[in-house]
């Protein structure tokens, strides 16, 4: 199964790539510990730093100026916006079937 190495990398990654807030649907709630928990190590035995703390020449500009700490996941329920088509089946339909011109169409 796949989900429990999503669950381990989730945060490392997160962390390693200056994540502040990691935006997870409602189904991710029940996973929150163990995300904290992985980080908590990580930031006690010090495999894993705040981007003031790098000295890697290639950290993003973004993260340079910002002591952001560990990342937090933050859960949310269904976005549902009213006129607004937000399911990939649909858009990819509307692609396909050439309804609009492609991705980068302004409607989409």
């Amino acid at each position: 199964c796949v989900y429990p190495l999503y669950d381990f990398s989730h945060p490392i990654s997160d962390a390693v790539e200056g994540i502040t807030h990691s935006l997870c649907s409602l189904e991710f709630m029940d996973h929150r510990p163990l995300y904290e928990w992985v980080l908590d190590r990580l930031w006690d035995s010090q495999l894993i730093q705040t981007a003031r703390d790098q000295t890697n020449p290639y950290t993003p500009v973004s993260d340079m100026y910002v002591d952001q700490g560990q990342p937090q996941q933050i859960e949310f329920s269904r976005l549902n916006l009213q006129y607004t088509v937000l399911s990939k089946r649909k858009l990819i339909n509307l692609v396909q079937t050439n309804a609009v011109s492609g991705w980068d169409d302004p409607r989409m």
